[in-house]
């Protein structure tokens, strides 16, 4: 049983001026409680919800008597997960000041504190009673709720001062159960995904090198022209949204093709440092820029999400030296004739290195597993191999297996 969680941000309709006041009021206390326990804590070494309580309680309900009790608690909840947080940032030398601090703050609720009443609309409980609030949901707030997935009882409030409304974040979970009998295995590139399935490998063209290049060069000339802060966010935005775009259609094609096989997908583990890793001996700003754009983690990240959410399970296992590696011998392969290309000194094969990847994973996964390795004749029928352009693949919901043209065969 593997469970999932998914956060859906839901707005509210315009409040009125009572509503709003008295929320306003209320982000202000809890921001000035989790200030203190925030403080408190990190110089008193106390981490946890249970230490801040124990120190903090009595004095805070003294302190804020008007205030319903449970939000001390949620109070010091949201305290322990900032100290934590910060902690760990400063282990890693990732933080960014001396002290955790409280910039932003975010209402947290329990089950106390606020009813559902239907869907579209809640109640909170404020220093002023109980208040009402309508909610416009949108597809993927129904979505969630029509398809079996249940609401945690922990959402938060985010206040929008410019349009004068509360932006609701529910949390929903679900327990799934995975299974599956064949072997896909995806490999992750720049300009491309490999993905086998069965006896057949499918290149999915997604060109985040040409993407990544063509508005690092527009964003220098726009710069050039006029200089500006929203131009370059604007422009980062549009290549962020491209890209994300291109990652959530080959993790669904991935997840669906899996679902209709009853398979195990096989990806890559890769280290959180990743891009660090890869660029420690490039000197070559242009490909170092490439290499932190990319993306392969995020990307991931994606298909094990949507994976899990068709019931599809998914294995890691190690990469390192697949791309180099021969599948059938385990010697080392040299390069080939053709880019990409790689051939094998003592067996004699000559085949795309993308091809040498998925095979290496789904060897490393059935090693895993005890299974007994695949170890091909010369006489042995030929692997098909299709390069699919992003118009042959973007729009469809799996991938096209009985669709191969014989002319981009290649024999192992």
């Amino acid at each position: 049983m593997v469970k999932l969680t998914r956060t859906v941000v839901v707005p509210s309709i315009v409040l009125t001026k009572r509503k709003w006041e008295i929320l306003k009021e209320l982000e202000s206390v809890y921001g000035e409680m989790v200030k203190e326990l925030v403080t408190y804590g990190f110089e008193n070494g106390i981490k946890s919800f249970t230490g801040l309580k124990k120190c903090k309680y009595r004095e805070l309900r003294r302190k804020y008597p008007q205030l319903p009790s449970h939000y001390v608690h949620i109070a010091c909840q949201d305290a322990s997960t900032r100290i934590k947080s910060f902690l760990k940032l400063k282990k890693k030398k990732l933080a960014k000041s001396d002290k955790p601090l409280v910039n932003k703050t975010s209402i947290w609720l329990d089950d106390h504190l606020w009813k559902p009443l239907g869907y579209t609309t809640i109640k909170v409980a404020t220093h002023k009673g109980w208040i009402t609030i309508e909610l416009q949901p949108h597809k993927l707030y129904w979505k969630y709720i029509n398809s079996g997935w249940n609401l945690r009882t922990q959402p938060k409030l985010k206040l929008d001062r410019k349009q004068r409304r509360v932006y609701v974040y529910f949390i929903f979970e679900k327990e799934i159960e995975t299974n599956g009998g064949n072997v896909i295995s995806v490999d992750i590139n720049e300009s491309n995904v490999a993905v086998k399935v069965l006896n057949k490998v499918c290149l999915l063209q997604i060109d985040i090198k040409r993407l990544t290049l063509g508005y690092a060069n527009y964003r220098k000339v726009m710069q050039s022209i006029k200089s500006s802060k929203h131009v370059k966010r604007a422009i980062h935005s549009r290549e962020r949204n491209r890209k994300k775009d291109r990652r959530y259609k080959i993790a669904n094609v991935i997840a669906n093709t899996a679902k209709q096989l009853n398979a195990i997908v096989v990806l890559e583990n890769l280290p959180k440092r990743c891009p660090k890793n890869m660029i420690s001996y490039v000197n070559d700003k242009k490909l170092r820029h490439r290499i932190y754009q990319a993306g392969f983690r995020s990307l991931i990240k994606v298909i094990e999400e949507k994976c899990l959410e068709r019931c599809v399970s998914v294995v890691k296992v190690d990469p390192r030296g697949t791309s180099s590696t021969c599948p059938f011998c385990n010697s080392k392969l040299m390069r080939g004739n053709a880019p990409r290309q790689l051939k094998c000194s003592k067996c004699n094969v000559e085949i795309g290195r993308d091809v040498v990847a998925t095979l290496n994973l789904e060897k490393r996964y059935l090693t895993l597993k005890g299974h007994v390795l695949f170890a091909p004749m010369p006489d042995e029928s030929t692997l098909e191999v299709a390069v699919l352009p992003m118009k042959e693949w973007m729009r469809r919901k799996s991938l096209p297996l009985t669709q191969f043209d014989n002319s981009n065969k290649m024999r192992r």
